[in-house]
């Protein structure tokens, strides 16, 4: 990150689960897309969105391309944080789904208050 950059941010607030959508990857691509932008990135998943980033969801059986799985590129990208609701993050653990990044669990309101603090917001 450039020093011009260090104090710009964009937070991108995911709220589609996996596969709800026609294009497998519109959110992964857009992160990816904003990664490259050279600010701060932080990507906010609200409830079951943060399946997206299940280590062991396999696309090929719904005949969609693979990728969910680049969400994994990001560390190579940019300077981000990535946060889901507790309370999924809760029930990823109990039904032992891995997830391919670390997460930071928030409760819903600090979610909020945490983006808002961000320079520019993009809801997908």
């Amino acid at each position: 990150m450039t020093p011009a950059s260090a104090d710009r941010s964009l937070a991108l607030i995911v709220r589609n689960p996996p596969y709800s959508q026609r294009a497998a990857r519109a959110d992964l691509d857009l992160a990816l897309a904003a990664a490259a932008m050279d600010c701060r990135l932080e990507v906010y998943f609200l409830g079951s969105a943060v399946l997206q980033l299940s280590a062991r969801r396999d696309s090929s059986a719904a005949l969609l391309p693979p990728g969910y799985k680049a969400w994994a590129a990001l560390p190579d990208l940019a300077d981000f944080s990535i946060f889901g609701e507790q309370q999924w993050l809760d029930r990823c653990a109990l039904a032992s789904i891995e997830l391919i990044l670390p997460v930071s669990g928030l409760q819903a309101e600090q979610m909020s208050a945490s983006w808002r603090l961000c320079h520019h917001v993009l809801v997908l």
